[in-house]
């Protein structure tokens, strides 16, 4: 097995080393069968060609042609034959990895020059799709009142959004893979989308739910593959903006102007009067500019073009606070802020280079950046300065070549180099802090009147040290008007029950960095009618890199803490720094064969996959901590010499046997799917697969050089050892074509999800108040459900579609560290199966555009059940020892989501331009649909557990009990109202 295994090897280095470069499906084919129109006979020699272009074919023997190597995208064939009339079939529509038939008839020619022209229908049904897929066109996205690709997304069957984060068929967020122009995008630290592709930019958006063809690795769940646009022949482009502003007066979303306190005069008892406003009552604005480009670059003909597209997004959200203090604890000016306030740039630019009728180049670079200047959060609502501020970029290089050898065979090279930063910290200045000032408090016996002084300033020392010497208390306090700057973090605390913070910094620094490059080679070709064969190979190398921290009190040399609190970056070695640098890499390779019989399609495929995850793991579990171990035997290199004569090894010696390098892990990936034609206008599918993945790296590298306290505490570690993910997934569904212009797509599926990351259980120390868990293979899922797809193809001015997913998902932990945070509350390990927290069973989605009279109206409509949630018991129930027994897990379940969106747009001809108004109408009927609840009563508007009734007035507290209960966040956002316009030429 190792010598098979080693020859893979070799044979793939020997591919990467001729030519590096990376490919996924972006390409499609037509095919189908030239006719005589009269006796219905397949023409031998007809000569079909791609309108525009140097590709097409001639049909065979048996009439038969195929033209491979389509990028998706509309086309019109153009048929001629001796003797017959030239035929032009326009708005043929191809798509990604799928082919599109279409039969041709020709008829006899009687008059030299007769030329006929046919348009195309869209087919309802794909009879060569094998597994269960999406696609959505340019057009579809320019018509649906959608801003980013996830609302896209989240339209599909089978596909659940949390947050920003996608679950597809019941898996994690991190088991989906990302893919632009055919190379992965994906952020390989959390999961993630890794750059972002603007609306205005996609050609064609594909997602893969089902069982994936062998070309595609890392994903367990799901391909999201983005093919974007090119640079046309002739000059085009577009600029659009909107102006949006929320528009409700929902009670969830107000603040507190101002608190007054009165007395009761029958009970004296104090008591307070509120008065909130309604931040959405004003303008809260949203604000988009965008602009594309497209054509042949000026001076070098039509051989090389250009498309290019840059936008730029910020909104101040619907969240809103009051900056009645600043993070020092003084008053602030009491203005209204946004709470979670965000704006991003991309820009993308694309050439395409056709150097000779064989050979195509292109180069597709895209970059982004966002930043939030604060992040949401409740109990900060009125001192909002205080939390941390986020930032990112990503970039992304593409370079593809795609040779054509001959009519039926071609081959793709691409090479991509992607990276993604993020940072998050309040002050970028980790040694940032206040100017302090000196408080004396009053002492009639020594004649001192309480004041305060600048202890900086000459006077101010003298001062300072009459105070020491006299023993006389003081404090310090920030300078109110002086800069802004880190504070103790002991000051992080609400200043009385139930009541929002008044003071305090975030201490966290987090910087991280990913970054990779792809290489691959992919060969495609048609071999005959039957056998169209594909073999590729991928090298793809990392880069991580993290610098993690909590400020912490700068400490003399005694060991003390200095007063006035400095703010310090702990070493490395500490327990509060983690930073590193991984380069793990990966190898593999696949082939596969799509057999396209008369009465059966077929999908066969297998898949190689190599890791390395060049990194190390603990020799001894007991004692991992090379900078501070707890055996004598890790500390010193003589440890039997009386203790004055002892020498202690330095962390870099004890890496070297306290630590080892783990093994690369390999696997094979076997793929199955057949699609089986019931009727032309009807088929069934049956998929089946194997699908591993290297879990996140944040799961690897988290804490590399596994650090412990020395005194007590829990801790949680990556592990660089942990095997892939794997996951077996059935399927079988039916297409069928109901109507001229309504076809379904119904499909049941079932997929087994093993060596899942989950935690350990607690590692025992030498210290029995330090132990530690790491991650492992252990936790396990099951996903079954059936989708439900339904479409009316764009006929009598409109079209619809309604997408309905029901599933079930059931795990033994939703998150990697929920065991780990079991253990450390003494729970017992969980031995079966919960409802996952993403386990949304009911999903419905339904979108119709009517275009009549150069107008354009689209509506979304979605409506999903609730996900679960661990309810506790109300207060009043209790009573008992026995109350103290919790409830199952994830046994409640959250209200039902239900959203409409609006879309109208207007066309105007003005000259050669089109002139677009428009408006976009967001939760149309402003429905605020609850996506948290407090446990104890399964809503989010009260809780058994705070009786704002029963609780005293507390001078010290800021706001009311009642806003405290409140929760802004855990409601969907209003309505939002955006105007603009777009002009395109």
């Amino acid at each position: 097995m190792k010598k098979s295994f080693g020859n893979v090897l070799i044979l793939l280095l020997l591919l990467i080393a001729w030519q590096t470069a990376s490919m996924a499906g972006t390409t499609g084919k037509i095919a189908g069968k030239i006719f005589d129109a009269e006796t219905k006979e397949p023409l031998p020699g007809a000569n079909i060609v791609v309108e525009g272009s140097n590709m097409g074919d001639a049909s065979d023997m048996e009439g038969d042609y195929n033209i491979i190597n389509l990028p998706p995208g509309s086309y019109t064939l153009v048929v001629s034959m001796m003797g017959y009339k030239k035929t032009r079939v326009e708005n043929i529509r191809v798509k990604i990895d799928m082919t599109t038939t279409q039969n041709i008839t020709l008829q006899p020619e009687v008059i030299a020059g007769e030329e006929v022209t046919i348009v195309a229908e869209r087919p309802l049904v794909r009879l060569d799709m094998t597994s269960a897929l999406s696609s959505v066109s340019s057009e579809e996205i320019g018509n649906l009142p959608v801003q980013e690709v996830r609302d896209v997304l989240e339209l599909q069957a089978g596909i659940v959004r949390s947050g920003n984060a996608l679950h597809i068929r019941g898996g994690r967020a991190g088991e989906v893979a990302y893919w632009v122009d055919g190379v992965a995008t994906t952020d390989v630290y959390s999961g993630g989308m890794g750059v972002n592709v603007e609306n205005a930019a996609i050609e064609e958006l594909q997602v893969v739910s089902g069982t994936f063809n062998a070309e595609y690795g890392q994903a367990m769940s799901g391909i999201i593959n983005i093919i974007t646009k090119e640079g046309a022949e002739k000059y085009s482009g577009m600029v659009r903006g909107y102006v949006g502003d929320f528009v409700s007066s929902a009670d969830e979303y107000k603040v507190m102007k101002r608190v007054t306190p009165i007395e009761d005069p029958n009970t004296g008892a104090t008591a307070v009067v509120a008065e909130t406003e309604n931040p959405l009552s004003g303008f809260n604005p949203t604000y988009n500019a965008e602009a594309s480009l497209s054509g042949p670059i000026p001076g070098l003909g039509d051989k090389v073009t250009f498309f290019a597209n840059g936008r730029f997004f910020k909104t101040d959200g619907h969240l809103y606070g009051k900056q009645w203090f600043t993070p020092l604890g003084s008053p602030g000016d009491s203005s209204t802020v946004p709470l979670n306030p965000y704006q991003r740039s991309s820009l993308q630019a694309k050439l395409s280079w056709h150097a000779t009728k064989s050979i195509k180049a292109t180069f597709n670079a895209f970059w982004n950046a966002w930043e939030n200047d604060r992040t949401f959060s409740k109990n900060w609502k009125y001192v909002p300065d205080s939390r941390p501020r986020q930032f990112g970029s990503a970039m992304s290089n593409i370079l593809s070549i795609n040779h054509v050898l001959s009519q039926n065979t071609f081959y793709e090279i691409r090479l991509n180099r992607f990276s993604n930063e993020y940072k998050s910290y309040l002050y970028k200045d980790p040694y940032a802090a206040p100017k302090y000032l000196v408080w004396v408090a009053e002492d009639t016996a020594k004649g001192i009147l309480s004041h305060s002084f600048d202890p900086n300033t000459p006077e101010g020392e003298k001062e300072l040290q009459m105070l020491r010497d006299l023993r006389m208390p003081f404090n310090y306090y920030p300078d109110p008007n002086g800069p802004l700057g880190y504070i103790h973090p002991d000051s992080i605390s609400a200043p009385s029950s139930f009541s929002f913070n008044k003071v305090g910094t975030a201490m966290n620094h987090f910087e991280r960095s990913t970054a990779y490059w792809i290489g691959k080679f992919d060969l495609t070709s048609q071999l005959n009618d039957v056998h169209q064969i594909k073999v590729g190979a991928e090298f793809r190398e990392h880069e991580l890199t993290l610098d993690s921290y909590s400020i912490r009190p700068k400490l003399s040399e005694s060991g003390g803490e200095i007063v006035p609190f400095q703010p310090d970056v702990p070493p490395a070695s500490s327990i509060y720094h983690d930073v590193y640098n991984r380069k793990p890499k990966e190898l593999s390779a696949y082939i596969q064969d799509k057999i396209e019989l008369k009465e059966i399609i077929l999908n066969l495929g297998v898949r190689f996959d190599y890791f390395d995850a060049n990194s190390v793991k603990i020799v001894d579990p007991s004692d991992p901590n090379i900078y501070s171990p707890f055996k004598a035997e890790h500390i010193y290199k003589n440890p039997d010499a009386p203790e004055d004569e002892r020498v202690e090894y330095t962390p870099d010696e004890r890496r070297s046997f306290m630590h080892e390098k783990v093994d690369p892990k390999m696997q094979l990936s076997p793929r199955l799917g057949i699609a089986y034609p019931i009727t032309d206008q009807g088929v069934i599918h049956f998929s089946y697969g194997h699908f591993f993945q290297i879990p996140e790296f944040r799961y690897l590298y988290s804490n590399p050089d596994f650090k412990l306290s020395k005194g007590s505490g829990y801790f949680i570690f990556g592990n660089a050892d942990l095997k892939p993910q794997k996951t077996v997934m059935y399927e079988i569904g039916l297409q069928q074509q109901i109507t001229g212009d309504i076809g379904i797509d119904v499909t049941l599926f079932y997929r087994d999800v093993r060596d899942w990351v989950g935690t350990s259980p607690l590692i025992d120390t030498p210290n029995p108040s330090v132990k530690y868990s790491q991650y492992e293979n252990k936790d396990y899922s099951n996903v079954r459900g059936i989708t439900l797809k339904m479409e009316k193809r764009y006929s009598r001015n409109f079209s619809a579609r309604i997408d309905y997913s029901f599933q079930v998902a059931e795990g033994t932990y939703s998150n990697p560290n929920d065991a780990f945070n079991a253990a450390r509350a003494q729970q017992e390990p969980r031995r079966s199966l919960i409802p996952l927290d993403w386990d949304q069973n009911h999903t419905l989605n339904g979108s119709l555009i009517w275009d009549v009279k150069r107008w354009t109206f689209s509506l979304i409509g979605r409506f999903w059940t609730g996900r679960p949630y661990t309810p506790s018991f109300t207060r009043a129930e209790v009573v008992g020892s026995t109350a103290l027994i919790g409830l199952r897990e994830n046994s409640g379940r959250l209200p039902n989501q239900k959203s409409v969106d609006l879309y109208i747009n207007r066309r105007f001809k003005v000259n050669a331009m089109q002139l677009n108004l428009f408006m976009n109408i967001y939760n149309l009927f402003d429905i605020q649909d609850q996506t948290a609840v407090y446990s104890d009563t399964g809503t989010a508007q009260y809780t058994t557990n705070i009786n704002p009734s029963k609780i005293s007035y507390d001078p010290r507290r800021i706001s009311t009990v009642e806003d405290y209960v409140l929760q802004p966040g855990w409601y969907t956002a209003p309505r939002q109202i955006q105007l603009g316009f777009a002009v395109e030429f």
